[in-house]
């Protein structure tokens, strides 16, 4: 009898073992809006660090013009750059509709017109999967007629903490209504980087208290005993450039802004003529300033990927790393900003150079990887999480070189083309 208890208690342990191993690997995306690739090296991050041990990183992450939140976020979950997914700012006019989009606009953040290509929460619920978002710009829309299964409107007096809670919990769930893919979204080091610089104590403060979410997030998943099967990946939009009072080019110095629709600004400027022509603006525009590079839209530069979008306004712009360009309204004081940081600037300045984390079950261990931009990461996510990829502008050796294996269906993820909106 004794023989037979024990048999029976090994084959349900095997059973118990063979089944957890069967669950599918979930993947956590998070978010630290306007971390630094260096951040970690001015304040103490012993949870990062630990994710780093046992992971991947890169040594830099680079964003894709313009080096801003929106733009920036929705590259790193659709694969795609911005001329192709449609969000090429944060503040956009589209010519074709008329219609105007703005990051605070609730009404144009929830319709769908805007967004482009396909988010990774779509390409996992298409193949059967479930998502949660908790926050990512776009998630708030019904892209390609779906929204992820979990998902809510942007509230910034959530607390950190209970962001954290609610991906435990989401992890929580029974196996059939658990989501396979969680995004999770915190500002703390880009609001203080916009408000101090990047150099400054309110930024340390930040990396430390973001740590510290980090490791309550750890210590939740090894808590249930699933940290083994949970990858963890981290990533940032952009970094920060310190500016100063005395870098600042005001636009109506030399443009009269009334015949012009200034869409975008600050450090880039995106300019709609009205009453001028845009040959009339460019000429303006071209020398007006040492530190500010215009262009018009077909030829921006080649590594920005930023002409075959009618978003795109016809004259683009961008100040120098350091540097800000402001208006002067009407009947006001000449601007004058505080010294802080400003992010935005050409995806090939350092202090635009972001951060890329990831670990877990379906990430190389103990790895460094160059620098690579931020429209590979969504093959990384479609690896880690057995889904096939959408068409995107992701490089599946740069996505090899994160995941552990190979990406056996990569050819049906061909480079995309064309504007997507």
């Amino acid at each position: 009898m004794f023989r037979v208890l024990v048999a029976l208690f090994l084959s349900l342990s095997l059973w118990t073992v063979a089944a957890c191993r069967q669950l599918p690997s979930a993947v956590v995306l998070i978010s630290f809006d306007g971390w630094r690739w260096d951040y970690d090296q001015k304040a103490p991050a012993p949870n990062l660090q630990k994710l780093i041990a046992r992971g991947v990183r890169a040594e830099r992450l680079i964003p894709s013009f313009p080096s801003k939140t929106f733009p920036n976020h929705y590259s790193v979950v659709t694969g795609l750059y911005p001329a192709h997914h449609g969000i090429v700012a944060n503040n956009i006019f589209d010519p074709e509709s008329g219609l105007k989009f703005g990051l605070s606009d609730r009404q144009a953040v929830g319709d769908a017109r805007w967004w482009g290509g396909e988010p990774i929460w779509v390409t996992v619920q298409r193949q059967g999967g479930r998502a949660a978002t908790l926050f990512w710009p776009g998630s708030e829309a019904p892209i390609g007629g779906m929204r992820p299964h979990f998902w809510s409107l942007y509230d910034g007096k959530m607390t950190n903490e209970a962001r954290v809670d609610q991906v435990l919990k989401w992890l929580d769930l029974p196996a059939g209504e658990r989501p396979s893919f969680i995004t999770c979204y915190f500002s703390d080091t880009d609001d203080a980087g916009h408000d101090y610089g990047p150099e400054s104590e309110e930024v340390r403060e930040a990396v430390v208290r973001l740590d510290g979410l980090l490791g309550r997030l750890l210590d939740g998943l090894q808590s249930r005993g699933i940290a083994d099967r949970v990858n963890i990946v981290i990533t940032s939009d952009h970094g920060m450039a310190a500016t100063s009072q005395d870098r600042v080019i005001v636009i109506d110095d030399y443009l009269d802004a009334s015949t012009v629709d200034i869409v975008d600004i600050n450090p880039t400027i995106g300019i709609v003529p009205k009453t001028s022509t845009v040959d009339e603006v460019y000429a303006r525009l071209e020398k007006a300033h040492p530190h500010l590079r215009v262009y018009r839209r077909e030829q921006t530069p080649e590594h920005w990927r930023y002409r075959d979008n009618p978003r795109i306004p016809p004259i683009v712009g961008v100040a120098d790393d350091g540097w800000v360009v402001l208006r002067q309204k009407p009947g006001q004081p000449r601007p004058v900003p505080a010294s802080g940081g400003v992010h935005g600037y050409d995806p090939r300045a350092l202090s635009m150079h972001g951060l890329f984390v990831a670990a877990g079950p379906a990430f190389r261990r103990g790895v460094t990887v160059p620098p690579f931009e931020n429209v590979n990461i969504y093959n990384a996510l479609a690896a880690a999480l057995e889904v096939t990829p959408a068409k995107n502008d992701g490089d599946v050796l740069i996505a090899n070189k994160l995941v552990i294996d190979r990406l056996a269906y990569a050819a049906a993820a061909p480079t995309a083309a064309g504007a997507s909106h």
